[in-house]
């Protein structure tokens, strides 16, 4: 029998549609990319809805800028800095000077011991029409209509600080949710910060997949947070025999005993991705389903001077509870 052209057209709207669907399905994942930058963070976001955002940049810029690069990203929707600490801002430098940036999102933390900082906030400036942004606690980010992204800690109001822990606390602590699931990026916010989000925030927390705040210190990641945030796969970025000592036992001990599986970028590339709204579809790790977790070195053997938390009158947890008054 001879096809006529309303049957070929038939089967090729059909094999067309298909593919669009296919193609939709695939857009309509939240994916997260936690990149392989030696001791320091960042990640990659794809949003449903086309757009793309990165959060730091690591230590130094080729190994953010070779994963853009390989996944064809030649222009980036959102640049967001956590804090003005260089294991997070050197790797953006070579994102500013390559790539096409519409948006970056910074603290108000200056660090004095610092100039990087500063060269890095010029280059935004300097971005031909690029926005620089200073969201505040409480606020959402307008970044998907299908995905909540709350900022759940920042230090929005301009303080000079040292190269320490209390930028640390100043960290821009970010909340994505959708199709049910969350996934709580720390930053390197510590527990100080934590005990008061925990105030601040009585709902809201409670997250599937945690970036571990850090590094995996021993500083971060209390119990008590870890028992709110109830999280199953806990993400750490940290480098090989750092002279940190990251991650630390203590956190690791506290991770395992929350019920979390632990996956480290030690091993490469960690991703998650939460698919979109539809019935029989399983969150993944990687792009697998129940991987075991990649194995941990041995935290390195040295004496690390034990210090408190922040105390209550640090410049973060003042304007956290001056978010809480309003």
């Amino acid at each position: 029998m001879t096809k006529t052209p309303s049957r070929l057209l038939g089967k090729f709207c059909l094999a067309a549609s298909v593919l669009v669907l296919t193609a939709s399905s695939l857009r309509a994942q939240l994916n997260a990319y936690f990149i392989n930058v030696g001791q320091g963070d960042a990640i990659y976001l794809e949003f449903p809805n086309g757009t793309n955002a990165l959060i730091d940049g690591g230590p130094s810029g080729e190994p953010v800028y070779q994963f853009l690069k390989n996944k064809g990203v030649t222009k980036l929707d959102r640049v967001l800095l956590t804090h003005p600490h260089s294991d997070h801002y050197r790797g953006l430098k070579k994102v500013f000077n390559s790539l096409e940036v519409d948006k970056y999102y910074d603290t108000r933390a200056e660090n004095v011991d610092a100039v990087g900082d500063n060269n890095l906030r010029e280059l935004a400036a300097a971005e031909p029409g690029c926005r620089t942004l200073y969201p505040e606690p409480g606020s959402e980010l307008k970044w998907d209509s299908n995905v909540t992204v709350k900022v759940l800690n920042s230090c929005t109001e301009k303080v000079l600080i040292h190269d320490n822990n209390e930028n640390n606390n100043c960290s821009l602590v970010i909340r994505l949710y959708y199709n049910g699931t969350g996934i709580l990026l720390m930053g390197d916010a510590e527990g100080s910060v934590e005990d008061a989000m925990m105030r601040i925030y009585r709902t809201g927390l409670n997250s599937t997949y945690l970036k571990v705040a850090h590094h995996g210190s021993r500083y971060s990641s209390t119990a008590k947070f870890l028992a709110r945030v109830q999280p199953k796969i806990a993400i750490i970025s940290y480098g090989k025999d750092n002279v940190y000592g990251h991650p630390h036992k203590e956190a690791l001990d506290r991770l395992h005993a929350a019920g979390a599986t632990i996956y480290t970028t030690l091993g490469g590339t960690q991703s998650l991705t939460i698919p979109a709204p539809r019935k029989g579809v399983e969150l993944m790790v990687n792009g697998e389903l129940d991987v075991a977790p990649v194995s941990l070195t041995e935290t390195p053997s040295f004496n690390m001077e034990q210090r408190p938390f922040e105390s209550a009158d640090a410049y973060a947890l003042q304007q956290l509870k001056a978010a809480e008054a309003k």
